[in-house]
């Protein structure tokens, strides 16, 4: 769970004043209606005592750090290695010790399986179609399978070895230019390393280096560093805090600046990658292409047992922005 993001003061003071008055209201109505007992007796880990409806999240913005670190300074404060931290209606595990992170990982490893549902990752998965950020159910095991036994497969990795051995061959020369042929220029070994990762992955998943002009040199050019910059924001973001993935009915106000900040990116990565897939499934449908040459290719013609295409273009199009995502986090 990434909770990393910081609230701007502006929109923590706003915040605050509603979140006091939620409270107040709720408090308010546990006093005129009665209130039936709960029947769950299973123990939570220790933590700070929740405020009603919001939880802890009224301390954790006043205390005037970044989520993750006031929950380390909880752990801190419990002297345990799991602690429960409870932000809206959502109780927040966190945990340090490693035989307890096994048992969650390993042996409960069914009942911890689905990812956290948040605004960004049902933006970014268009509305849970893929298989990374799919919570645990049928469409994931769907694409789970599209992915075990067609993309990270041994057979599909041995394949596109020479797309790999290309781009890492462009690396070098790209390096060697910006170097001024061995003049001793200074290089940027980040804006490099980041660019080389949004090559390779274009390559396997769309077949090509460019998403615009190619370059002489080797370089990206202004589509593939925007391409890149949006790549690597969608991963901030992703599991970052946001105040109504815990408090839903906030929604839309944005208070925070969270929900803008991932369509954003959201859109920038769409408007490159859908133009793409739509031509390339227009290719496909109507017999112009034949040839299976990359990642987009290949699930495109996946078929079931029927004969019939396996997946939608929408599922086409999330498990292709998945691999984008995760290729470039892994590299």
């Amino acid at each position: 769970l990434g909770l990393g993001a910081s609230l701007p003061s502006s929109s923590s003071i706003v915040l605050q004043l509603i979140l006091l008055m939620v409270v107040l209201v709720f408090l308010v109505v546990q006093t005129l209606v009665p209130q039936r007992k709960s029947t769950c007796t299973a123990p939570l880990p220790p933590g700070p005592t929740p405020w009603p409806v919001v939880g802890n999240l009224p301390e954790m913005l006043l205390s005037g750090k970044p989520a993750f670190q006031w929950i380390h300074h909880v752990l801190e404060r419990t002297g345990s290695g799991i602690a429960c931290v409870k932000l809206g209606g959502v109780h927040v595990i966190p945990i340090t010790c490693p035989n307890i992170a096994c048992e969650v990982l390993k042996r409960q490893d069914t009942n911890f399986a689905s990812r956290p549902l948040t605004f960004a990752s049902e933006t970014f998965s268009r509305g849970y179609t893929d298989a990374i950020m799919a919570p645990y159910g049928d469409q994931w095991r769907k694409m789970r399978c599209v992915l075990t036994s067609e993309i990270v497969c041994p057979s599909r990795h041995k394949w596109l070895h020479d797309k790999r051995a290309d781009e890492a061959n462009n690396l070098t020369s790209y390096v060697y230019n910006l170097a001024g042929a061995g003049s001793g220029g200074a290089v940027d070994v980040r804006h490099v390393a980041r660019h080389y990762c949004g090559n390779v992955v274009r390559r396997l998943v769309f077949g090509t280096r460019y998403f615009g002009e190619p370059r002489r040199d080797g370089g990206p050019g202004p589509l593939e560093v925007q391409h890149v910059d949006a790549v690597f924001a969608s991963l901030g973001l992703l599991y970052a805090f946001c105040v109504s993935d815990y408090l839903p009915w906030l929604l839309g106000l944005d208070l925070d600046g969270h929900e803008e900040m991932v369509m954003e990116a959201n859109e920038k990565l769409t408007r490159l990658h859908d133009a793409f897939i739509d031509e390339r499934w227009r290719r496909w449908k109507s017999g112009e292409r034949r040839e299976v040459e990359d990642l987009l290719d290949v699930l495109i013609t996946l078929e079931d047992a029927e004969g019939k295409p396996e997946l939608t273009i929408k599922e086409v199009k999330a498990q292709a922005q998945d691999i984008m995502l995760v290729g470039c986090d892994r590299l």
